[in-house]
């Protein structure tokens, strides 16, 4: 019994770090729109060392991003392994979860086994959630709002 007392006050915690931080996110406020092509060049600069967003490409030492905007964290197939707690944390990967992840993926989900120092700022942050949407859409789904480039 108070194992599971335990469990349910990590799990808890857990959400509340969680909410904190996409909250966060959500109320630091840009001047700008989301710059996609920008986007493009961080996430190949940041990212692309551990991940591709090619569809039907081989995991690199993390898993591969296409399409993973609405895709519930742990649940794709990965070569490597998810973490437990990324299984167990059922985060939703939209555009502020993963701002918030990226912004501080261990305060996210503690024992991830994403290995990254975070990227801090919230329009660089913006710019590579927003580029991982596009590739994830399917050009009928909106946009969020946060990524809809100014013409």
């Amino acid at each position: 019994m108070r194992t599971k007392k335990c469990a349910a006050r990590r799990s808890f915690s857990h959400g509340i770090r969680t909410v904190a931080l996409i909250l966060g996110g959500l109320f630091l406020a840009t001047t700008r729109a989301a710059d996609i092509e920008n986007g493009r060049i961080l996430f190949e600069e940041h990212c692309a060392v551990c991940h591709t967003v090619i569809e039907r490409v081989r995991d690199k030492s993390g898993p591969n991003l296409h399409a993973v905007i609405g895709r519930t964290a742990g649940t794709d197939e990965y070569l490597h392994g998810y973490s437990d707690e990324l299984v167990a944390s059922r985060v939703i990967w939209q555009v502020p979860t993963i701002q918030a992840f990226i912004n501080s993926p261990a305060l996210m989900v503690r024992g991830t086994k994403m290995v990254f120092r975070s990227l801090p700022d919230f329009e660089t942050r913006l710019d590579i959630s927003c580029y991982l949407e596009r590739v994830s859409s399917d050009d009928t789904s909106p946009p969020n709002e946060l990524c809809v480039e100014e013409r």
